[in-house]
């Protein structure tokens, strides 16, 4: 079982020691059951089977998938699981004196303070357990140097609060970097787009008028031509042939114009590295870019919204976006862990799902959000009209 920090996504590249500690957590336990065990007696055996007891809620309350924030039931939950772990480490203790059972609460208050964001619930485990600690250990060797084992307990817990602390400061700087090269690429795509838009109006400025101009000027010079020469004339049938070469010169300016002014629909391409950004798997069936504009659109839309959700309300869960183009476009995004409500839906639809709503009605199609098998899942349906076969 690999604990990590509550509210901060694990790095793939994880050093070596940590997981080197992940590997030897499940040895610890056995290490300290094997501790209490022997010599083996009713009690001791008893006193173990509270010590694997107290491991396996050491490990729910780590698995626990709920969303780790102040205050919130996730935490309430894993503390008490943690509790119950400190519980069955002091009956072992008080069983069987001269083993290793004590050592549980100290584990149990070093993983608290890594999955557990609110320090009041840190420093009242840590104080109770403590003080229980002392009791039951200076009771059972009969010694009053025993009470002071339970100072160890907030000094274990407050180390791993202070590592969990740094560890959530550097995920939010992170987060913070990549919001800032985030708005960078924002901002160089508008000065991109206003810097098309000053070109797109200069060619219109410049070669569009002139070329209009030179039409007329033609057609004018065409029609005097015309009278003196004759219509069969050879200079009349080159100045037709330029009036023709600057009618398609202004359709092609034109033409030039207004692909500077629009903004290119994204692409599969575009879906990839969107994915990719977001550490997303991606799977797409079919060809996206035989899709129509407004529909490549809507469906990179919907995948940033979903994935930016996932990212804010569920770090570190693995997030799946699934694509099938056929008659009808099939998004699907999912990732393992719940969200919490952003909305006033009951889904959890807030201000970003019900733009997406929209989104999906423009073009003809449905969008649902909300929980799924234990996750969250945003699936959009819409029909592929108008697609362009190969």
């Amino acid at each position: 079982m690999a604990f990590q920090t509550a509210g901060v996504p694990r790095d793939e590249q994880v050093s070596s020691r940590a997981r080197l500690a992940d590997g030897l957590r499940p040895l610890l336990w056995l290490g300290l059951a094997a501790g209490t065990v022997w010599p083996l007696t009713p009690g001791s055996l008893v006193a173990a089977g509270l010590v694997l007891a107290g491991a396996g809620c050491s490990v729910a309350a780590a698995r626990d998938p709920r969303i780790t924030t102040e205050a919130a039931a996730g935490d309430r939950r894993r503390t008490a699981l943690l509790a119950l772990c400190a519980v069955a480490s002091l009956v072992a203790t008080y069983l069987v004196p001269v083993g290793a059972a004590y050592a549980g609460v100290f584990v149990a208050a070093g993983v608290l303070g890594r999955i557990v964001l609110d320090s009041r619930l840190v420093w009242g485990f840590a104080a109770g357990f403590g003080v229980a600690l002392s009791i039951v250990f200076a009771l059972a060797v009969g010694s009053s140097w025993g009470l002071f084992l339970g100072l160890v307990v907030p000094v274990v817990a407050s180390q791993s609060l202070n590592r969990a602390r740094l560890h959530r400061e550097h995920a939010r700087v992170v987060a913070l970097l990549a919001e800032r090269d985030a708005l960078r690429e924002a901002e160089l795509a508008g000065a991109a787009a206003q810097e098309r838009a000053r070109i797109a109006r200069d060619l219109h400025d410049v070669l569009a008028h002139s070329l209009s101009g030179l039409s007329l000027h033609l057609q004018a010079i065409r029609a005097v031509l015309a009278k003196r020469l004759g219509p069969d004339d050879a200079v009349v049938t080159s100045v037709d042939t330029a009036a023709d070469l600057a009618r398609s010169g202004l359709a092609e300016a034109k033409q030039a114009v207004a692909a500077l002014r629009e903004t290119p629909a994204p692409t599969a391409a575009d879906l990839r590295s969107l994915a990719d950004g977001h550490a997303a798997t991606l799977t797409v069936t079919g060809d996206l870019d035989a899709a129509p504009e407004r529909l490549r659109e809507t469906v990179y839309a919907t995948t940033r919204e979903a994935l930016t959700n996932a990212d804010r309300h569920a770090p570190g869960a693995a997030v799946t976006v699934t694509l099938g183009v056929t008659d009808e476009l099939v998004l699907d995004v999912a990732n393992a862990r719940p969200h919490p409500p952003s909305g006033p839906s009951a889904d959890g639809g807030g201000n970003g799902l019900v733009g997406l709503r929209e989104r999906a009605a423009l073009v003809g199609g449905t969008l649902h959000a909300g929980p799924d098998d234990g996750g969250w899942r945003v699936t959009l349906r819409a029909p592929v009209s108008g697609r362009v076969t190969a």
